[in-house]
This record gives structure tokens, sequence and C-alpha cells, in this order.
């Protein structure tokens, strides 16, 4: 060793090296490359296996009429509120492993790879796509992102470390609290007990997620979180996009000798002599275009939203994009999507 030269402790970083830790090279990972494109396709078989109602032949005629565009529409609107949860978790988990041990792991090697332009982007894509009863969570993510990373890379700036790590979780908070207090009160007096505990726990947690954890624990408490993460984010997709649908809703009047009759399915192909249409039973029908006197587009029923609490008009089931957009005019309900003729 050199004269003067100061010896690295155990666990912390290396002084010589201007406290920047030391990037472990990964090594045989070009097997995850290759299984990117293998959930989105397993989740679109999936998907039509689902819509077929586990039915090979019918399987078949979906996969051969289907659009390809259609079916990946369904994944791409999923990964737009997931991906945001994925890229801030991984941040503050892996920053948080880092600050509380100084020691490196896969987790934190991840956290290292995801550059602030690509965190600050997430939080943007979360502010326009996720739901207001989910705003809190994703300030609070934010925020302990932002703490813990003031902390890592400015460990001897104490003005910048309390003014981000404390006043301005504690700021955020008590706005958060005065407007969101119309939306939780309603969710107290309803009894709502997920939104109540979304609407109130986050903000004031915040604070709590902008400094270290005792060593001992924090591979556990990391880690933990970011295996179950890692399992759990695939089949919370999966149900996403089970539900999601992926062919038009039409209604079909056609002639029949004492009355019309109305077949309301999903139109599988249509062309100059035949239609094909999917019952919501999970039976194809072939129709005769020559037999059919009129045919009409039917809305998306949708879910029925599970809690009628809301914030000046903004329901917690609604993203902003969804709630600054235009309400379109309500349309009259034609009675053929309700499976009855029209005269």
């Amino acid at each position: 060793m050199a004269v003067g030269a100061v010896p690295a402790r155990p666990g912390l970083p290396d002084p010589l090296k201007g406290g920047r830790r030391v990037r472990d090279a990964p090594r045989d990972q070009e097997w995850l490359l290759a299984l990117l494109p293998v959930f989105p396709i397993v989740l679109l078989v999936m998907r039509l296996w689902y819509a077929s109602r586990q039915d090979t032949q019918t399987l078949l005629l979906l996969l051969q009429n289907t659009s390809p565009l259609g079916l990946l529409s369904a994944v791409l609107l999923t990964t737009v509120w997931v991906v945001p949860a994925l890229i801030l978790g991984g941040r503050v988990l892996g920053t948080l492993y880092w600050i509380s041990t100084g020691h490196s792991s896969w987790l934190v090697r991840t956290a290292e790879r995801l550059p602030g332009w690509v965190v600050a982007l997430a939080v943007v894509v979360g502010l326009s796509a996720w739901q207001l009863r989910f705003l809190p969570t994703l300030a609070m993510l934010s925020l302990a992102a932002a703490g813990l990373t003031v902390r890592e890379r400015f460990p001897h700036h104490e003005g910048l470390r309390a003014t981000v790590c404390y006043a301005l979780p504690v700021m955020v908070a008590v706005i958060s609290y005065v407007v969101l207090w119309p939306a939780i009160g309603a969710a107290f007096a309803a009894r709502d007990v997920a939104t109540s505990l979304l609407l109130t726990l986050p903000p004031g947690v915040a604070v709590l997620l902008t400094g270290p954890v005792p060593s001992v624990p924090a591979r556990v408490l990391t880690h933990g979180i970011a295996v179950a993460m890692a399992v759990f984010t695939p089949f919370l997709v999966g149900v996403v996009v089970m539900k999601a649908p992926i062919l038009p809703l039409v209604a079909l009047q056609m002639a029949e000798k004492e009355k019309p009759r109305v077949l309301v399915g999903y139109l599988v192909a249509s062309d100059d002599q035949m239609s094909t249409v999917l019952g919501r039973e999970g039976v194809v029908s072939f129709v005769r275009n020559d037999r059919l006197e009129s045919k009409v587009l039917c809305p998306d029923p949708g879910e029925a939203p599970r809690t009628w609490v809301n914030l000046h008009g903004w329901y917690v089931e609604q993203s902003v994009i969804s709630w600054l957009a235009p309400a379109p005019p309500p349309a009259p309900v034609d009675p053929r999507c309700q499976g009855r003729p029209k005269d």
C-alpha cells in the first residue's frame, strides 16, 4: 500500500474512487433479452384462449382473423401504468439498499442503470395515466426517489438534504391532505377502506422513505419487495389483459319468417358474402349478408365503478387524461345492442 493511502472500509465506497461504487459487470444475462417478446406473446395467446372459451377450433379461427395490432394494443395500454411503477419502485428500493448497507447487489445495479430522465419520464407518465386514488402513491415514490438520490450524490450537503428529504415531503403531505380532504371524507363516509388508505397513508409515509433503514433488515425488506413486484406484476398484467376487449362488439338484426332476430356478439370477420360473429357465450355464428337487415356497433359496456368517491367531479377511478378529456354527449341506447329488434 502506498504511503498516505486510505484503506477502504468494508461495505463502504472506496474513497480513492471519489465515493462512486464499483459497478459489477453483469454476466450471463443475455437470456433476459430473449424473454422480452415472450411475455406479450403468451398474454395474447391466453387472451384468445379465454375469449374462445377454451375451445381449440374457435381459438384457431380467432388466430386466423384477429389483427395482431388489436391484440398488442391491450398489452400496451396496460404497460402505460405498470412501467412507471416498476421504474420508480426499482429506483427507490435499489438506492435505499445501497444507502443503508453500502453493498452492491442486482437490485442496486438495476437502480443505477436507470437514468434520471427515465425516472422523470416515468413520473410524468404516471401522473397522466394513473387513477386519482393512486396519485398520492406516485407522489410518495417520487419524493422517496428524489430524497434518496440527494442522500447518495450529495452526502455532505446538509441544507439540500434537509430541504429535499424533510421539508419537501412535509409540505407536499400538507398540500395533499388539504386538496384531497373532500375525497378522503367521502371515502370514510362510504366505508371504502381501500380508497381511504390510498388517499391518506402515502403522503404521511413519504417523509419516512427518504432516509436509510437498519442494515440488518435492509436486504430482506428491499429485495423481498422487489421479488414480490417481479412475481405478482405479470399476474396483475395478465388479469387486466384478459378483460380487455380485442374485437368490436356488434349487433346484427336478421330477417326471419315470423319476426326479426338480433344477434349480439364480437365481429371476427366480414366479407361480401358472410359475417362471422363470436357470441358472448362463446358460440361462433356464420351469418349470410343477404339475411341482414341492419348492423350497428355497440358501445363498450366497460366495468361497473367500484366506488363513487370523487374530488369535485373527478372520480377516484379516473385518470387525469380521462378527466380532462371532453366527455362525449350521452348517446341513446340502441335496442339492438340489448338483443331487441328495432322497428
